[in-house]
């Protein structure tokens, strides 16, 4: 087993090294700084097939998809740690959840880090802005609701639902609109994440 990570938080690869440091795997991380121009080059190309952070190597086999490599490295290397098997009851629940982090959070939190952080104030869209406030409160509200009283989004127990999800909130608070985005549910469990040891390995 030979894992690298190139890293560079507050990217995706964080993902990665959260999900690494919970499960207690030897890795490896190269980091990158945040360079735009750097990623256009042919070295950094040769390196990311993406052109993009984050890129994930296990051997010679390069990985580029944060939320599909955390499962990854629990399934091949954790024996399921963190993760769900078809048999367990709340195999749907843990699905849903991993993929909501990225594919029913990321568009939205993604615009509204763009048109709040990202983009110099004279190319932002006000009204792209609004919708994306928009689209982060009802992602936002669904996990607030789905919370209850529970710690974790399944319950009593951490699992890379909470990596995949924890990320995007993160996202959303580095927007600047957090406050007005998180119910308190919500605001509660994005502290208890980020105060995880491994939260703060990944994001250091």
């Amino acid at each position: 087993m030979e894992l690298k990570v190139y890293h560079c938080p507050p990217t995706r690869s964080v993902r990665i090294v959260w999900a690494l440091e919970e499960l207690g795997l030897p890795y490896e991380t190269k980091r990158v700084a945040l360079d735009r121009e750097y990623f256009k080059t042919p070295e950094w190309r040769a390196i990311s097939p993406t052109g993009k952070v984050p890129v994930f190597y296990d051997g010679d086999r390069a990985l580029v998809e944060s939320v599909a490599i955390t499962h990854y490295l629990s399934e091949k290397y954790a024996g399921g740690r963190l993760s769900r098997r078809p048999t367990d009851a709340d195999y749907g629940e843990f699905l849903q959840w991993i993929h909501y982090g990225e594919a029913g959070m990321g568009p939205y939190a993604g615009m509204l880090i763009g048109q709040t952080r990202l983009l110099p104030e004279n190319q932002r869209i006000e009204a792209m802005k609004v919708w994306a406030l928009g689209e982060c409160k009802n992602a936002c509200g669904f996990i607030e609701n789905s919370l209850g009283d529970r710690p974790c989004i399944l319950g009593a127990d951490f699992s890379l639902a909470d990596i995949s999800l924890g990320y995007m909130l993160h996202l959303i608070r580095l927007s600047g609109e957090s406050k007005s985005i998180f119910g308190p549910k919500t605001a509660e469990y994005y502290r208890r994440l980020t105060g995880r040891p491994a939260w703060i390995k990944a994001t250091q």
